[in-house]
């Protein structure tokens, strides 16, 4: 019903119509037809005012009935104000008079071009990777990973907000007998229908401290594992960016966000994910003065929200994060390997040790092709409904995310990992492409067909018992603790206890 639509932002309906009239070659707006919140606005008011919640589209006039009856009855207030043309021009009146009469070329190319620069970033002079000994109790190493505020229950917010508007939720923020927070929520918009809208995000602004290709293709490549994980088909699936910059006409941190954005090009190609829409904040700095008086700047990291949103075709195919019973089978999908820099780990150990944050170099390199693979096929078995469960792995690593499996599903779990140099390594190291999944015995075969030529390996089972114990590959202890333990330490942080 119709051909074109953008957001009202920045600008109001001055940017957002000249922008659509781009595509057209001009535009004519009656700005006394726009509806108005407020009674006595100027015209120039109505043009650029950011009242928000308001979307402009283009529809072909022999749909507009057909699309004026469909917001009449989803209860959309819907307005013609004008028609895109080829005039060549922007005009706008007001009661008759033109207020505004701008030729297209100069309305969106007349403003000189203006020169910057970009530079690389310079390796911070501490960016090693830090020297520490194994701890010797990760047991309690993983209660205060589980503490942390990036990982810590969120359960204070996700109650302050209604998501069950209409009984539409089918996956929703808190999953579980443990009530547990979830990486996706699947909600579905029309009641009589089985299709349902999934929608999750990735965030890693400590990993810019490092490198900001890397920190956005991880943003990626967790936006779209995590939507993947509850059942979104890579197949229908897009993304929304959300910029959040400092001092973007500076070369380095232009140089940063440079490197940013071809990732998002880079990866949003190699996933086949477009991206649909997006917002920028560019000067996120505050200049004045400390207590002594002397002039300080504090910059925001570089940071880069990615969201997910997917279609999935029958909603009763979703997989929530917590175990189900008692004998089922964990497998680990993908590759651990020591990538920790910038991590919650590293963090972690900063602030017991030095009293700062450890930074590090080995930042987690995405591999799209691999990763994708990988995501088809995970897709397929939850669609065959052989998967009971899935979590990804991506803040915290494989512990986090096998204790939140855990935690969720108030069962005990015993595993088997390895493969790095250090136990701890193992544990927290936040490479990325992994999921946990949980099957039932019956499936595991049909599991295993599906994942053939993918990396993954069974770890562990579920168990009756509360109890949660991680071996390494010698079979020694590594973490020894129950699910309630994990819980208290979880809800600890905010005190959702």
């Amino acid at each position: 019903l119709y051909t074109s639509i953008t957001d009202n932002g920045a600008g109001g309906l001055s940017c957002s119509v000249a922008e659509m009239a781009r595509e057209s070659g001009g535009c004519s707006v009656q700005l006394d037809r726009v509806p108005l919140k407020y009674p006595g606005l100027a015209p120039w008011e109505i043009w650029i005012s950011e009242s928000q919640e308001r979307m402009t589209l283009s529809v072909p006039k022999d749909k507009i009935d057909a699309f004026s009856d469909l917001m009449k009855r989803r209860g959309v207030e819907s307005t013609v104000i004008g028609e895109f043309t080829r005039s060549g021009s922007c005009v706008v009146q007001y009661k008759g008079e033109t207020i505004m009469d701008v030729d297209m070329d100069f309305l969106h190319d007349g403003l000189p071009a203006r020169p910057l620069a970009t530079a690389a970033t310079p390796r911070i002079p501490d960016n090693e990777e830090p020297s520490f000994g194994e701890p010797d109790d990760l047991t309690r190493i993983l209660y205060q990973m589980l503490s942390r505020p990036n990982i810590a229950s969120t359960e204070f917010v996700s109650q302050q907000y209604d998501h069950e508007v209409q009984g539409g939720s089918v996956i929703k923020p808190l999953q579980g007998r443990g009530r547990v927070n979830g990486d996706a929520t699947v909600t579905r918009p029309v009641l009589g229908s089985r299709r349902g809208v999934v929608l999750s995000q990735g965030m890693y602004p400590s990993y810019s401290d490092i490198d900001t290709y890397h920190m956005a293709a991880a943003s990626i490549d967790t936006a779209i594992r995590n939507a993947i994980a509850a059942g979104a088909d890579l197949e229908h699936l897009a993304l929304l960016d959300n910029f959040c910059w400092c001092s973007s006409t500076e070369p380095e941190r232009l140089g940063q966000l440079k490197n940013a954005v071809r990732a998002c090009y880079d990866y949003a190609v190699a996933f086949g994910t477009p991206f649909i829409s997006g917002k920028d904040s560019m000067f996120n700095d505050f200049k004045g003065y400390d207590a002594d008086g002397k002039p300080i700047k504090i910059s925001v990291p570089p940071t880069l929200l990615v969201s997910s949103i997917g279609v999935v075709h029958d909603v009763r195919n979703v997989v929530s994060i917590d175990a189900k019973q008692a004998g089922d089978i964990v497998y680990v999908l993908g590759e651990t390997r020591e990538e920790l820099g910038a991590s919650e780990y590293y963090a972690l150990m900063g602030g017991k040790l030095r009293g700062k944050r450890f930074i590090g170099s080995t930042v987690p390199i995405v591999d799209a092709k691999r990763n994708r693979k990988l995501y088809a096929s995970l897709s397929h078995a939850i669609k065959e409904g052989v998967v009971a469960s899935a979590q990804s792995v991506h803040r915290g690593g494989l512990a986090v995310a096998l204790a939140k499996i855990s935690m969720a599903g108030m069962l005990g779990l015993e595993a088997d990992v390895s493969g790095l140099v250090r136990d701890d390594f193992t544990l927290f190291s936040e490479s990325q492409g992994r999921v946990v999944v949980t099957v039932a015995s019956q499936y595991s075969s049909q599991f295993e067909d599906i994942m053939e030529g993918n990396a993954y390996t069974e770890i562990g089972k579920i168990t009756a018992a509360p109890n949660f114990v991680l071996r390494n590959e010698f079979g020694s202890e590594i973490v020894r603790t129950n699910v309630h333990e994990l819980l208290r330490s979880y809800r600890a942080e905010f005190g959702d206890c």
